[in-house]
């Protein structure tokens, strides 16, 4: 009788699991299990049946085992379908799992597939695939892992997105696929606080620390090995807080100042947040939430205007605040010095420097109240032109400096005196009048005359015509000119400035023309020349009594004209110098009171009362004062009776004659003298 070993009809694409092979870990191959079939003839029946003959694969080789693909799964996924790689695979080799067969579909001798449980992959695993052939021949394969793994894990959405900086902590929600149990959640590389709810949602907490400052914060969850690993991150955002600007101090700056630091308050201000003056980012420091400084740089502050202040947080969030206004603007001026800080009246247009603070190129001199053109020095000079009409007149002008806005402003007044020059006299036309004269129209002649200036006489102020700066008039009035002296011409000008001029005399004086001796101050004495030789002659005049009766002879004969000069009433002495001591100097003296010599025999006889000889004479009392050792030498004087008396102004006509031009004994006096007593 004959033995079958799980024979089953060749071709078959599947395998009965009951073949009977030993499908154990341990690699060793399979022991067939025998069957035991008829030995005799006919159909299988025993006890005399024959033999089954034997396919070409009963003796089929022990199977091999290279690979499995694929050889992990997931947890908790569907049972794949797995190809096993090998060798010596026939039809009834089977694939085998922790022992237990498999359906298995035959594809080559060197390829299975067979279809994992899903109910293998329920928890994590290492699960054991071997192949087997059942008798004859055949065995089991070496077993290969096939491993139950952690999923990866995928991240779909974050809830919330983010958050803004500064945030306490925040609980998130995480929905993805894959997730576990022991997953854990890292933010930005730290591990933090995490709940596992299911294959679909974790919850987390984000510290506050993480959210201090913006940023992006990639959030990851990590399935632990087998398998497992991390999800492509998602990101949530830190984002910085929207900006407010509600007050900027100082509000404003002076231009061209040094750098100015201004404190920003307001909302919303984070660490990275930057303070723009007029769109450009200046230095800032952050103090809190809603306090910054910043400082304006020297080279923001060169131009007056207001100008735009606002903060800036950068992304993400963050933004731009609405803007503030700071202005730069111009300092208050003021005024210290003016110079000059006295002009004088007519000097004609006058620089003028004024020196102050806080004067810029856009300042303007103002001379009362008038802007005029103006020359920009320094933040502390200026200089302006006085014309000549501002200062054609005195008087107080008033100085100041206005700058325009922003800033800027009127400065203090200063003062420029412009004075009246002091009055210089130097002549008078005419340079004398005549006692009695008229209403007489005086020019004076000087300096620093203005129209002002008045001509004062005797230091009463008197009507003037302003003719210039050097010429002044004023009409003398005829009772001024009634009395013979002086009048003291002074020129005065009033303040400011002005004075009174150093005094000229004009003297009232005597008409003279006509006149011989102007006689003078009293005591005082006139010594003239007889020169009779080249005198007219005229019939001699007796002596003794005036209306005498006229000598036939003819002699020379001198005329004089004399003039009470003094200014008061004189007797007019005058006698004739007689020195000649070896003869006796001879003539007759008479007195006129007229104002010009008598030019007929008959008005010569017409003399005043005496005809003087000397102290021989007919008179015989009337002598010289200098007779010499002259007994004729002829004198008409105060001290001997003859003198005459005159008024102011008065004139007298003397008339001297010699005794003889040719008697040696009796001599031509060669001088006479007038004398005012």
């Amino acid at each position: 009788m004959g033995v079958l070993i799980g024979a089953c009809a060749q071709g078959a694409s599947t395998t009965d699991t009951g073949a009977g092979v030993d499908t154990s870990q341990n690699g060793t191959d399979p022991t067939p299990t025998p069957t035991a079939t008829s030995s005799s003839s006919g159909n299988g029946g025993s006890g005399g049946g024959t033999p089954t003959k034997p396919t070409a694969d009963d003796n089929a080789k022990a199977p091999t085992l290279a690979s499995i693909t694929p050889n992990t799964a997931t947890v908790g996924s569907v049972g794949p379908t797995v190809v096993l790689n090998g060798d010596n695979f026939v039809a009834r080799t089977v694939v085998q799992l922790d022992g237990a067969p498999l359906t298995t579909t035959f594809v080559s001798a060197t390829e299975l597939r067979a279809t994992i449980p899903t109910q293998s992959l329920a928890a994590l695993a290492t699960l054991h695939v071997s192949v087997g052939t059942s008798p004859p021949g055949g065995g089991a394969s070496a077993a290969l892992d096939f491993t139950v793994v952690n999923p990866g894990p995928a991240i779909t959405t974050l809830a919330p997105l983010g958050v803004i900086a500064g945030s306490p902590d925040v609980a998130i929600a995480i929905t993805g696929d894959g997730f576990v149990s022991a997953a854990t959640v890292t933010v930005q590389g730290k591990l933090v606080k995490s709940t596992y709810m299911d294959g679909q949602n974790i919850k987390a907490t984000i510290p506050a620390a993480q959210l201090a400052s913006s940023g992006t914060l990639d959030v990851i969850v990590q399935n632990p090995a087998p398998g497992g690993g991390v999800s492509m991150p998602l990101s949530f955002t830190v984002s910085n807080p929207a900006v407010q600007l509600t007050t900027v101090a100082p509000t404003a700056a002076l231009v061209n100042s040094a750098a100015t630091t201004v404190t920003l308050t307001g909302n919303g201000f984070v660490t990275a947040s930057s303070a723009l003056f007029n769109g450009t980012p200046i230095a800032t420091t952050f103090i809190d939430n809603r306090t910054l400084t910043a400082v304006v740089p020297s080279s923001a502050l060169t131009a007056v205007g207001d100008f735009p202040v606002a903060v800036k947080n950068p992304p993400p969030g963050g933004g731009v605040s609405m803007p503030l206004s700071f202005r730069v603007q111009y300092g208050a001026p003021s005024v210290t010095n003016v110079v000059p800080a006295t002009i004088t009246a007519g000097a004609g247009a006058t620089n003028v420097t004024i020196s102050g603070t806080s004067f810029y190129p856009a300042s303007q001199v103002f001379f009362n109240g008038t802007a005029t053109a103006t020359t920009f020095v320094s933040s502390a000079s200026l200089t302006a032109t006085l014309s000549a009409a501002q200062v054609a007149t005195a008087g107080a002008i008033t100085v100041s400096v206005v700058t325009p806005t922003p800033g800027g402003g009127t400065s203090n007044m200063a003062s420029i005196n412009v004075q009246n020059p002091a009055p210089v006299l130097t002549t008078l036309a005419p340079a004398s009048v005549v006692m009695g004269s008229p209403d007489t129209l005086l020019t004076v002649t000087g300096s620093g005359f203005t129209s002002t200036s008045l001509v004062q006489l005797n230091g009463a102020n008197y009507p003037t015509t302003y003719v210039s700066g050097t010429q002044l008039k004023a009409t003398l009035p005829q009772a001024q000119l009634a009395s013979p002296g002086s009048l003291t011409i002074t020129v005065f000008t009033p303040t400011p400035g002005g004075g009174t001029s150093a005094a000229k005399v004009l003297p009232i004086g005597c008409n003279t023309a006509g006149v011989d001796v102007a006689l003078g101050a009293l005591g005082t004495v006139t010594t003239l020349n007889t020169n009779f030789a080249a005198a007219p002659l005229y019939t001699r005049l007796d002596g003794g009594l005036c209306s005498a009766t006229l000598e036939t002879t003819t002699q020379p004969g001198r005329y004089y004209v004399v003039q009470n000069t003094a200014g008061v009433p004189v007797t007019l002495s005058a006698w004739a110098v007689c020195p000649d001591v070896s003869g006796q100097d001879d003539a007759v003296l008479t007195f006129y009171h007229q104002g010009s010599p008598p030019t007929t025999d008959t008005q010569r006889q017409q003399c005043w009362d005496i005809v003087s000889e000397g102290d021989y004479g007919a008179a015989g009392t009337f002598p010289s004062p200098e007779s010499g050792t002259s007994h004729w030498c002829p004198g008409l004087t105060k001290a001997n009776g003859g003198g005459i008396g005159l008024s102011a102004c008065d004139r007298a006509v003397v008339f001297i004659q010699p005794y003889s031009m040719t008697s040696s004994a009796y001599l031509p006096p060669p001088q006479i003298k007038f004398k005012a007593e």
